[in-house]
C-alpha cells in the first residue's frame, strides 16, 4: 500500500540521481529525446533542461563531466517493492527502503530510458548503478498516414518474411484492425498489428496524426516473464538483439513503402537508418 506523502513534504525534500552517458553524447540529442516525451521541456542558458513539476536535468560543466547529467527531483517514496514483482529497472535492488513514485519515479524512468537509448547508466542517490540494456525494449511502431489492405501488407512482407501468416481478418476492417504473425526462432513470434494510431507525443505536431495508422511490431517471447529481468544472460541478450534487428528490418521496409515515422515502445523516435 502506498504511504501517504503530504504536498509540503514532497516540495521540501529533494534528491539527485546521476545519468552517465558516453562522453561524446551531444547535449542537443539528449534534449531532442527528452522532448519526444516532454515537448514542453525548455533549456536555461547553462544547458539545464527544465521538465516541469520540479524536475530538472543539469549538465555537468566540469572538465571531466562530458556526458554526465544530474536529475534534480522532489524526493517522493512509497513502500518497498514486493520481492515477487518483476524488477526490470532494478528499482527494488536500488531502493530497498522505499521505491520512488510520483514525480521522482517519472524523472527516474526518463533517466533510465535515456540510458537505454543512449548506451548509458543511472547512478541513484544511494550510489547504486542501474545499467539498462539497449535491447530491453524491442517493440517498434511505424506511424503512417497510409493504411495497407491485408493482402497488400502480406504481399509486401512476403520476400522478407516468407513464413508470415495473415491472421483472421474481420469482414468490416479491410485496412485496419487486423494482424500478421511472424514465426521466430525457439518458438517465439512477432506480431504485426495494424490499427488506429495511439498518437505518440513525439508526433503531436503532425497534421495527419488524427487519421494515422499504427503498424505495431511486438515481440512475443516464449517466456513472457523475461522482460522483467534486470540483467539478462548473454544468450538472452543475443536473442533480443537478433529479434530487434529483425523487427527493425520490417519497420524500415514499412517506412519505405507507406511513409511515416518509427517510435519505440516508450515513445522515442527511432531513425530508420539505425535499424539497418
Amino acid at each position: 500500500m502506498t504511504a501517504p506523502v503530504s504536498p509540503s513534504t514532497a516540495e521540501q525534500s529533494r534528491t539527485r540521481h546521476r545519468l552517465q552517458l558516453p562522453r561524446d553524447t551531444d547535449p542537443a540529442a539528449v534534449l531532442n529525446m527528452v522532448r519526444n516525451l516532454h515537448p514542453e521541456a525548455s533549456t536555461d542558458t547553462d544547458g539545464t533542461i527544465e521538465l516541469g513539476d520540479g524536475l530538472r536535468l543539469l549538465p555537468d560543466g566540469s572538465p571531466r563531466g562530458a556526458g554526465r547529467w544530474t536529475l534534480d527531483t522532489p524526493r517522493v517514496r512509497e513502500d518497498p517493492q514486493p520481492e515477487w514483482m518483476g524488477d526490470s529497472h532494478g528499482y527494488g535492488r536500488a531502493f530497498p527502503d522505499g521505491a520512488p513514485f510520483g514525480t521522482e519515479r517519472q524523472g527516474l524512468d526518463l533517466a533510465w530510458s535515456l540510458g537505454r537509448r543512449l548506451y548509458g547508466a543511472v547512478v541513484t542517490d544511494a550510489g547504486v548503478r542501474l545499467e539498462p540494456h539497449p535491447f530491453h525494449i524491442r517493440d517498434l511502431t511505424v506511424v503512417s498516414p497510409h493504411a495497407l489492405a491485408p493482402e497488400s501488407l502480406a504481399e509486401l512482407l512476403g520476400p522478407l518474411e516468407p513464413e508470415a501468416e495473415l491472421d483472421q481478418v474481420p469482414e468490416d476492417a479491410p485496412r485496419i484492425g487486423y494482424s500478421v504473425t511472424i514465426p521466430l526462432a525457439a518458438g517465439e513470434e512477432a506480431s504485426l498489428r495494424v490499427g488506429r494510431s495511439s498518437r505518440p507525443t513525439a508526433l503531436q505536431a503532425l497534421g495527419w496524426l488524427e487519421e494515422a495508422v499504427d503498424y505495431e511490431l511486438v515481440h512475443l517471447p516464449a517466456d513472457p516473464e523475461e522482460d522483467a529481468i534486470e540483467s539478462p544472460e548473454p544468450e538472452t541478450v543475443e536473442r533480443w538483439q537478433a529479434v530487434y534487428q529483425r523487427i527493425g528490418m520490417i519497420a524500415g521496409l514499412l517506412t519505405e513503402s507507406v511513409g511515416g515515422f518509427v517510435v519505440d515502445l516508450e515513445g522515442f523516435l527511432v531513425d530508420p537508418a539505425d535499424l539497418v
